[in-house]
């Protein structure tokens, strides 16, 4: 098992396990995801809504990740500390991938194939 923290909470996950699965697991402050669906295999990292940082990347090599990474493509490494919700960065990255999302997407919901129960709607409130 390996274990990571992630605003503060830690947890053991076993290993292959993605951030965004590790964060699922705790039930608290959850990385949005948009593209990302845990039965198909090779979903995620399209849409970037889940984007996190990486502060310390594991015991063996604790320098942080040079760049926000995709919390449902990057897998956890044993001592690995990540930013979600507590870093200003992150959230300002998260806002700017959702207003460039929004550019060509409609949000007159009486037109759209969802009818009000758009997850990109909903994420754009937030």
């Amino acid at each position: 098992m390996l274990k990571v923290t992630i605003d503060d909470i830690s947890i053991a996950v076993p290993a292959g396990t993605t951030i965004l699965q590790a964060a699922r697991m705790i039930g608290e402050n959850v990385p949005p995801a948009m593209c990302y669906y845990s039965k198909l295999e090779g979903s995620g990292g399209k849409c970037r809504t889940c984007l996190v940082k990486v502060s310390k990347g594991s015991e063996k090599d604790p320098r942080p990740m040079p760049k926000l990474v995709a919390s449902c493509r990057t897998t956890v490494m044993d001592g690995m500390e990540v930013k979600s919700i507590t870093s200003d960065r992150v959230q300002d990255a998260r806002a700017g991938v959702v207003e460039m999302l929004l550019i060509n997407h409609p949000l007159d919901c009486p037109i759209c194939d969802q009818a009000g129960e758009c997850d990109l709607q909903d994420l754009s409130y937030e």
